[in-house]
């Protein structure tokens, strides 16, 4: 049996510290969903997070910061979180800050370390292969609609773009705006699923996820075009 080059050895790394990730998070919020389920429950939960005072918000803008830093951290159920515990608008705007937050953290990292921090997060192919991101004069077009796009790995596009030459201002104007839309989304899928509204999450749920699949098939063809 042949062994693992480098690269693969980083790449099965990344998969299983995804998935632990996702896992740990998934059983870490089983017992809030589990409360969530009733009425009563509902308000010991939104009594509980009030008893944090400021500290609530903070700490969940953390959680954000976090995982757009941790870049195989899924963001989706932090997202919801943010919905079930402050609403729809709130929810949105702290996720935003975080965004935010860890996205201009990670443009710092990145424009100071280049290319082998990014080797931690990116397949180095991907680095060199990304088409969208290489023709300058529609790079900010690219960077919008490759966040915008439902299904394409935002995260690690956050490692990716500032290996190119765009302005850090326009960037982090850019990236904030085109999340809207998923951010915004997954918050009232969460608030929704909070006040009980279970069929209104479910629909909204299922609408966001059949968006989200023909954004990973139109990611598939981008990708296939290069």
């Amino acid at each position: 049996m042949s062994k693992l080059s480098k690269e693969a050895k980083k790449r099965l790394l990344i998969v299983a510290a995804y998935i632990i990730t996702t896992i740990a998070i998934t059983l870490l919020l089983l017992p809030w969903i589990r409360q969530l389920s009733t009425n009563d429950g509902r308000i010991v939960m939104k009594q509980r997070v009030e008893s944090y005072g400021a500290f609530a918000p903070v700490i969940y803008i953390l959680l954000h910061v976090f995982h757009v830093i941790i870049a195989f951290v899924p963001g989706e159920p932090i997202e919801l979180l943010g919905g079930v515990l402050f609403g729809t608008i709130p929810g949105t705007l702290y996720g935003l800050l975080g965004v935010i937050i860890g996205t201009a953290i990670v443009f710092l990292l990145v424009r100071k370390f280049g290319r082998p921090l990014v080797g931690y997060f990116v397949p180095e192919e991907k680095i060199k292969n990304h088409r969208l991101l290489q023709d300058e004069n529609k790079l900010e077009w690219a960077v919008f609609l490759l966040f915008f796009i439902p299904g394409t790995p935002k995260d690690l596009l956050t490692y990716l773009v500032p290996l190119t030459r765009i302005n850090p201002t326009r960037y982090l104007l850019i990236a904030t705006l085109a999340r809207i839309p998923s951010i915004l989304s997954s918050a009232y899928i969460g608030s929704s699923f909070g006040q009980g509204k279970y069929l209104v999450s479910l629909v909204a749920f299922g609408i966001t996820g059949g968006i989200g699949l023909i954004g990973m098939l139109i990611n598939k063809h981008i990708e296939r075009k290069k």
